[in-house]
């Protein structure tokens, strides 16, 4: 049994949602019942072990287990034998509006836990197990360790002994008949008391009772922990909602900002009510419209990851949320939503390392060099998170291969790639020497074998080009240029390899590297037809290394121009052929069928490149066993890097270039078979 990635575990929602609903729905669902599930992806029935199930940082719930479609956090309750979620649809998104006000509308929505498994243990049939005080019979597996991921609003579900609920927050009228300490107590916590669900209003009854001595002992490290960690997020989610209403109306006043993120995490360490909060924000922020007079403050949670994972998702850099841990990828999307500018990372950067000038919301060449860490006023202000030149780097580095896998990658699939230190040349010995075993005699002497007399020569050389973020896409705010700069050199890269690559291998014309004294070349029945490949294959078969005994290498790979591609996808993949020109007794098997892995790139017919045919292909051996061609690369390292740096001191605009080490030379003659197909 592979590991899989993911368990959704997933059940049924009963949503309800009334009328005149005032802030943000609740949920509170029983996702998982400790029972075994079949999972799409799993041969075998899975239990979820409750004991080893640890819960991730944070958890989100969101729609249809799209990270960019947020509905709200949650916490969950996990006494070994069930999990239920308790959560607040609090986000502002499409995503929240779509779940909450198509419940309200009648809609089915279902729920989906996702647990991420991090050990599995193979049941085997007839062996029983208890799990989560249940007992199960093989075979079945059972993730004694695993990481409970999120929550997701679906479609469809799967347990059926699990239940959920959402409601809206409603008009109860409860509040008018509350204990008036309960009352003040309540709404100290951050909740409206004429706007609780039955459900919510009893478990904080329960709270405070405890708190207060009745019905059973405190709440905190007491009878209902559970309760308590519910209120705390309540009450850290309302602080966050407080703080992103003002943000959305401040966007281009990083100043004040900033300000807000300061006051956020402070009310959160002090334990500061909802309420609270929301007093201290509005006394403490300047009505829109004006400028911030305090002296701007730095976030401790903005960080590289940070701002990187921002850039990437405004950018919509394909499964960026794959190259950032789920903590960063929220803290990115929660400051930015998926929509920072060029300008602003600069700004942050620039405060970031201590810049406290007076400035509007655009860069200039102060700024930028704050940013860089070049300006005399920020020495000796402290250590900073942030590092402009990594963030640019590192992003770019990303996007860059967005542009380098857009371009054929035929050249790697066929190649040797040969690690080389410098750019000296670098002489490799033929691999088809005398290295035959022979029989040891009874003196238990060993003789030398011998390596081929043949040689083969490679270098790496520079292959650069240079581009700049200029002062225009920095002042537009841009971040475009900051994707689409490094797309590009990344594609202009690709391009060069190509362009290199195809020169060598297609060029026959010096070396004569494929003619009929190498005993490499088929000018016979040679087009792509099962003649053809066996009239091919016995060229290559009947090859002998330099001393006349058998090569021993197995052809691997068919290269052939765009125009023979589907005839030899169909050659490779067909079990059986039909062929209406055939007369006497012929079988229809297919012995071709799997033979080969078919390459195949649009540069072998391009007539830019000497050697071009749009009729000729290749059999070739596999790299790994004896190379026809190689690539040699600095470090081992064939894509193209991207590195920026700030352009001259009285300059505004980052200058970003692009470059690989590599090199290209044909190396065996006996790897390879040219078919002419019937051409020249």
């Amino acid at each position: 049994m592979k590991t899989k990635p993911i368990i959704g575990l997933t059940a049924p929602v009963e949503i309800t949602a009334a009328e005149d609903a005032k802030g943000p729905a609740k949920f509170v669902s029983t996702f998982y019942t400790g029972g075994a599930l079949e999972i799409a992806g799993y041969d075998l029935p899975v239990v979820v072990d409750l004991a080893g199930l640890e819960e991730g940082k944070i958890l989100v719930a969101n729609l249809d287990h799209d990270r960019t479609k947020r509905v709200g956090n949650f916490a969950v309750a996990n006494d070994g034998k069930s999990l239920v979620a308790s959560g607040t649809a609090s986000a502002a998104t499409e995503a929240t509006r779509e779940v909450v006000q198509s419940a309200a509308a009648g809609y089915q929505w279902q729920s989906s836990l996702e647990v991420n498994p991090k050990q599995i243990e193979t049941v085997k049939a007839g062996k029983s197990v208890t799990v989560n005080g249940q007992e199960f019979t093989g075979p079945i597996y059972v993730t004694r360790k695993g990481v409970l991921k999120g929550f997701a609003f679906v479609s469809h579900g799967a347990d059926d002994n699990t239940s959920a609920t959402i409601a809206a927050t409603a008009a109860q009228q409860k509040g008018s008949a509350m204990e008036p300490k309960l009352k003040t107590w309540i709404e100290a916590m951050g909740f409206d008391t004429e706007t609780l669900s039955a459900d919510q209003l009893a478990g904080l009854t329960s709270n405070y009772e405890g708190r207060n001595g009745k019905k059973g002992g405190k709440i905190e490290g007491g009878s209902n922990p559970f309760e308590a960690r519910k209120l705390e997020a309540k009450r850290r989610e309302d602080i966050r909602a407080s703080a992103d209403k003002l943000i959305e109306s401040r966007d281009s006043d990083t100043d004040e900002i900033t300000a807000i993120e300061k006051m956020v995490d402070h009310a959160i360490e002090a334990k500061m009510s909802a309420q609270e909060f929301r007093l201290e924000l509005y006394e403490s922020t300047i009505p829109q419209g004006r400028t911030v007079s305090a002296p701007r403050q730095r976030d401790s949670r903005l960080s590289n990851a940070v701002l990187e994972a921002a850039i990437c998702e405004t950018g919509r850099l394909p499964g960026y949320e794959d190259k950032f841990d789920d903590q960063t990828l929220q803290l990115a999307h929660d400051r930015f939503k998926g929509r920072i500018g060029l300008g602003q990372v600069f700004m942050l950067a620039a405060e970031a390392n201590g810049y406290r000038g007076d400035y509007a919301s655009k860069v200039t060449t102060e700024v930028q060099n704050a940013a860089f860490g070049l300006s005399r006023q920020i020495q000796g202000s402290g250590f900073s998170t942030v590092a402009i030149p990594q963030i640019l780097s590192n992003t770019a580095n990303k996007f860059l291969m967005v542009g380098w896998n857009s371009v054929d990658m035929t050249p790697m699939n066929i190649s040797k790639i040969r690690s080389v230190t410098d750019f000296k040349q670098i002489t490799t010995v033929s691999l088809t020497g005398d290295l035959q075993f022979e029989k040891v005699g009874a003196a238990g002497e060993i003789k030398h074998g011998t390596l081929g007399e043949q040689y083969y020569n490679n270098k790496a050389d520079t292959y650069a080009k240079m581009l700049a973020i200029t002062r225009q896409d920095i002042i537009n705010d841009d971040l475009g240029a900051l994707t689409s700069v490094p797309q590009r050199l990344g594609r202009g890269s690709a391009l060069k390899l190509n362009d290199i690559f195809w020169t060598a291998f297609l060029d026959n014309s010096s070396t004569s590297w494929f003619h009929a004294n190498n005993n490499n070349v088929n000018t016979g029945v040679a087009d792509m037809t099962t003649g053809g490949l066996a009239a091919t294959e016995t060229i290559f078969m009947n090859q002998t290394d330099y001393d006349g005994k058998p090569l021993g290498i197995l052809p691997a790979i068919l290269l052939v121009p765009t125009a023979l591609k589907t005839s030899a996808r169909t050659l490779m993949t067909s079990e059986t052929l039909i062929d209406g020109t055939a007369t006497g007794t012929q079988g229809s098997k297919n012995v071709f069928a799997g033979r080969f892995r078919v390459e195949s790139s649009p540069y072998m017919s391009n007539a830019s490149y000497t050697g071009y045919s749009a009729a000729a292909w290749y059999m070739l051996a596999d790299p790994q066993d004896l190379p026809f061609i190689e690539i040699a690369a600095l470090n081992g390292r064939v894509e193209p890097v991207v590195e920026t740096a700030d352009a001259a001191f009285n300059v505004l605009g980052v200058e970003m270039r692009g470059y690989s080490d590599i090199g290209v030379t044909k190396q065996e003659k006996k790897a390879g078979v040219r078919a002419d197909g019937g051409a020249s």
